[in-house]
């Protein structure tokens, strides 16, 4: 018998869940059940084709904010966006900031760039400053947009902990958007060596990392600069991401 905790309680009574036949949903996470999820004070819909933002990853809009704080246009994506939460969310900082902006969101996963569009249509409806479409990683993305920040939250986990992972992650939320490879890097390092053809000459990348990555793990990348910022618990979170300054 699951013990529901009183956040589970309220989600399912806010969306009406809580008269339901509860035991069929055995582990499911409360977020897969009602289809919402908050995420920065916004109602994000969800579901199983895509991962549930964490408040966690809440932490990857002010340091986005904090890069980008001398620009006054900018021009940025999100690869990996699944639910959309974190570029519709950061678009909504940036522009109640006054900035001038051009977002592309992408993913690999049809169904999570429709979910995508979904949320962008519902949370910013009158906004025609996003585009949301499907690509591996940045190769659909035009090669003459030259973005001043990407940002991404890829799967980092290392295979060999995805089925360690709590029964409502690893039973119901999709494996494409967990397994990092065998060391939690594959798609990171791909994204790296891509972004060097899209970013401009200041420009910063921001990825989600497992916390058990360090910069030595990224010393097989050339031509860039790195810095990791911990999260509130002082775990490894962000890589922060800058070209190398040329001597």
């Amino acid at each position: 018998m699951r013990n529901w905790t009183i956040y589970e309680q309220n989600q399912l009574r806010k969306w009406g869940k809580i008269e339901t036949d509860l035991s069929k949903y055995g582990e499911m996470p409360v977020e897969y059940i009602t289809g919402h999820v908050d995420f920065d004070g916004l109602d994000i819909l969800v579901n199983k084709n895509v991962l549930i933002p964490r408040v966690e990853s809440v932490l990857i809009l002010s340091v986005a904010e904090e890069l980008l704080a001398d620009k006054n246009k900018i021009v940025f994506a999100e690869i990996g966006t699944g639910s959309g939460a974190i570029g519709i969310a950061l678009s909504k900082r940036l522009k109640e900031k006054g900035k001038r902006i051009k977002g592309i969101l992408t993913d690999v996963s049809e169904p999570a760039v429709e979910m995508a569009r979904n949320n962008y249509q519902k949370l910013l409806p009158d906004d025609k400053n996003l585009e949301i479409y499907q690509s591996d990683l940045m190769e659909s993305i035009p090669t003459e947009i030259k973005f001043d920040l990407i940002l991404a939250n890829l799967p980092y986990i290392p295979s060999s902990r995805v089925p360690r992972l709590p029964e409502s992650v690893v039973d119901f939320e999709p494996h494409l958007a967990l397994d990092g490879g065998v060391d939690g890097l594959t798609l990171i390092k791909k994204l790296l060596i891509q972004a060097m053809g899209w970013l401009t000459d200041d420009g910063a990348l921001i990825l989600e990392i497992d916390y058990s990555h360090d910069i030595c793990d990224f010393v097989d990348v050339a031509g860039y600069q790195f810095e990791i910022t911990q999260d509130e618990f002082g775990q490894n979170r962000f890589l922060i991401v800058r070209r190398r300054k040329r001597v």
